[in-house]
């Protein structure tokens, strides 16, 4: 059975900028400068539709420019979460009874409303976390086609709504999909845009009403995004916004009695922590949770070596690895993992590192502090266990703004169980290790906790018949130059994995993601009462 079609706003967009490429970069500087001039502001709490503020509030500086000051944004409390769960509760009922049509309808204003403004939406994302004009433009997109096709498949499968019969004479059944109630959704720095939208609105357009606490890193994107669904038409109170970190937000949301169900991107021990708690406090609602990867690229001797040059530079350090689905370890067939590796080494090597606002920047500066200080730290330990091939350097230039720049690094001799090779970094860090044939490659790829993303470069048809048999992940990928890893389409490449990358098994932007947010109920009347 194909799918239906789906028109992703990321897709269409990136065809219309190839054709006017002077145009994008005009409009994107505009966006990037006067943004500069609005920087700066004190931002509250958003609870029942109106600002909060609090005793105490966090600075958010530019990772490429740390003299650039992003906002102060109000440090929240056990008490403010408390506050938002009691809006969202108050909130719920009238929002479960709001027709599904409706909020679709509600969803696809926003989503026309944030196309309108993607420009200035991107420049947020370049100056608040460091993606370059082309990834943040993706990013902005990726959320917007969230919107859309959720609002579509709400409207395909009629609210959920499901008559089924009647198994007997005069008793009529029907079969519903009902919210839980309150969501607490729990976003990450690294999409703060796609992900937080996505996760958002899949609660609401299901009929849950939400707290909200952004990455403590991204809060002005959440803004932006909280100001849209209410310019939209959203009612106070269901999307209710609580920035601060994360004992002080994020722990006390998920141990809230009157939250139903957490929805949440980030690492896998936040995401088995909020599981357990669930579980403690017996709660029967869901944990839709995506938690990373450790994800292995198979290079066979059968590959276009240029192809998977390619795709495992991009996949590697697009946004300096700062990514979930980032290409993080690398099995070479033995016959071409020296050329392999010359030119990968090569390509890294002429990688430009600028201020990610520049118009030809391809890698990011680093989120915040702890994640420079872990870079030094692996990049110690792999100079120590192994051979570190090019990187491991912070960057400094006069050139530069006072930023956290790294450059991408490239190791081998790194021993296949090492924690260097099976442990996330979420950094330009890439493993390369040799094999003796595909047989090898795959048992290694799979010996790992994660299994979110994989990619396998081979001309060999039974090659790539027997690796889509055999892997263990979510997301497959064969030949792509592009990036081995990364870049989903919503609808086309839902996005999720297996193993300990995931706690539900469906995927964002996929079919039976929205599902997850309800509850099933089957409803039988006998006789003629509530016919139609």
């Amino acid at each position: 059975m194909e799918s239906e079609p789906f028109e992703n706003e990321q897709t269409v967009f990136t065809q219309q900028r190839d054709e006017t490429m002077d145009e994008f970069h005009r409009s994107y500087d505009r966006a990037i400068e006067t943004l500069k001039t609005t920087l700066g502001g004190t931002h509250s709490l958003r609870i029942d539709g109106q600002p909060v503020e609090t005793d105490d509030h966090f600075t958010v500086t530019s990772p490429g420019d740390t003299s650039l000051e992003i906002g102060r944004f109000a440090d929240g409390t056990a008490d403010a979460v408390d506050r938002a769960v009691t809006a969202a509760s108050d909130t719920f009922d009238e929002w479960r009874g709001t027709h599904w049509s409706e909020r679709a309808e509600i969803a696809r204003e926003a989503a026309d409303r944030m196309s309108d403004r993607k420009y200035e939406l991107a420049a947020v994302l370049t100056l608040e976390n460091g993606k370059n004009r082309t990834e943040a433009m993706a990013d902005i997109d990726e959320g917007i086609d969230f919107l859309r096709f959720y609002s579509r498949e709400l409207e395909r499968n009629g609210g959920y709504v499901l008559d089924t019969g009647e198994p007997t004479p005069r008793q009529h059944c029907t079969n519903h999909l009902e919210p839980f109630g309150v969501f607490g959704v729990v976003g990450p720095f690294n999409f703060p845009f796609a992900i937080f939208s996505g996760m958002t609105m899949g609660a609401v357009l299901t009929g849950n009403t939400v707290v909200a606490k952004p990455a403590s890193t991204t809060p002005l994107i959440a803004h932006e995004i909280v100001n849209v669904l209410s310019e939209a038409g959203l009612p106070d109170g269901v999307v209710n916004l609580v920035t601060g970190g994360g004992r002080a937000v994020g722990q006390p949301l998920v141990e809230h009695q009157a939250v139903d169900g957490v929805v949440f991107t980030g690492s896998r021990d936040v995401g088995r922590t909020i599981q357990q708690t669930f579980f403690e406090q017996e709660k029967n609602g869901p944990v839709i949770a995506e938690l990373g990867g450790k994800n292995p690229v198979i290079v066979t001797a059968n590959a276009d070596l240029q192809k998977a040059v390619s795709g495992v530079k991009n996949g590697a350090f697009g946004f300096s690895g700062q990514k979930c689905s980032a290409t993080a370890r690398v099995y070479v067939e033995e016959g071409v993992v020296d050329q392999f590796t010359q030119r990968l080494v090569s390509e890294t090597e002429a990688l430009p590192i600028q201020p990610p606002e520049h118009e030809d920047a391809f890698l990011a500066p680093l989120i915040d502090e702890s994640a420079e200080e872990r870079y030094r730290s692996i990049c110690d330990a792999a100079r120590e266990e192994g051979t570190v091939l090019t990187g491991r350097n912070t960057v400094a230039s006069a050139d530069l703004p006072d930023g956290r720049y790294v450059e991408p690094t490239v190791v081998t001799d790194i021993p296949h169980g090492h924690e260097l090779a099976r442990e996330e970094h979420f950094l330009p860090f890439v493993t390369i290790h040799p094999v003796s044939d595909l047989d090898e490659a795959i048992t290694k790829a799979n010996e790992s906790e994660y299994g979110l993303c994989a990619g396998l470069f081979s001309e060999d048809e039974s090659e790539v018949t027997e690796w889509f048999e055999r892997i263990e992940s979510g997301m497959c990928y064969v030949n792509r130059h592009q990036s081995a890893t990364t870049g989903a389409l919503v609808q086309a490449q839902p996005f999720g994995g297996w193993k300990s990358s995931g706690t539900t098994s469906k995927f964002a932007g996929g079919y039976w993601y929205l599902p997850q947010f309800m509850r099933e109920q089957t409803r039988t009347v006998v006789g003629e009462v509530g016919r139609q």
